[in-house]
This record gives C-alpha cells, sequence and structure tokens, in this order.
C-alpha cells in the first residue's frame, strides 16, 4: 500500500504557515523543512521562556527565605512573605508528615500551615556534592 497520495486541501494544512499541503503522507504537519523548522524553534522558544521565568521565581524565593534565615528568622506570615515577593505557588517540593505540610525551596525547609511558614530552616543534607 502507498503510503503517500493526494491529499485533500481543505483539511490538511501546514502547522506553521497554514498553506494547504496537497500531497505526502496522510499525516504530513508541514510543508516544507523550512515550515517544520520554523515551528520546532518556536515551540523550543517558548518552552525556554517559561523554563527560564519559573527558576526566576524560585530564585526569588529562594532568597527571599535565605535572607529570612540570615535575620534568624524561623517563622513568617505568609501575608508578609507575600508582601516581600515571594510566590506562593512555586516550590520545587512538597508533602505530607505526619499532619504537618513540609515543603522545600531548593535546600530550605519549612513547615507551611495555613496563614504561615514555621521552622525555616536550612537542610544542609538535601544537596551533596559528589564531588
Amino acid at each position: 500500500m502507498n503510503a503517500y497520495k493526494l491529499l485533500d486541501e481543505s483539511s490538511h494544512r501546514c502547522l506553521e504557515c497554514g498553506d494547504p499541503i496537497p500531497y505526502g503522507r496522510s499525516d504530513r504537519k508541514y510543508c516544507s523543512d523550512t515550515c517544520r523548522h520554523r515551528w520546532h524553534n518556536r515551540e523550543s522558544r517558548r518552552w525556554h521562556r517559561r523554563y527560564a521565568r519559573i527558576i526566576g521565581i524560585l530564585e526569588k524565593n529562594y532568597g527571599i527565605l535565605d535572607h529570612l534565615l540570615k535575620l534568624g528568622v524561623e517563622s513568617a506570615l505568609k501575608s508578609d512573605l507575600v508582601q516581600m515577593g515571594y510566590n506562593l505557588d512555586f516550590l520545587t517540593s512538597c508533602r505530607k508528615v505526619g499532619h504537618r505540610m513540609v515543603c522545600r525551596c531548593f535546600d530550605i525547609r519549612y513547615e507551611e500551615t495555613d496563614s504561615r511558614f514555621r521552622n525555616i530552616t536550612l537542610d544542609r543534607f538535601a544537596w551533596r556534592d559528589d564531588d
């Protein structure tokens, strides 16, 4: 059976430019290699921008928690953290331990309650260098 055939132009269009794809495999998505490369490059840029934004938010959260640790603060209201620029939606891990929620932002650990972060500590064993 031949995988190549003339396609219905009205239903089969290039994902990049929208031009009809008149021939080729039935699962063909792009009209040319140029369109295929443009589409993948744009998607790659979009992913890298999203990744950089998330890392930036995590770094800012880490900086706020690190600043509190340097000041000797072990507990803080969530509202105060948000006012400092902390984004409550981003952390690196969170799990329930007994009746408590223990969360981390990289190697800084804290217990999260409805209104505050408690027991903010640096977890020296969270990240180990193998060097």
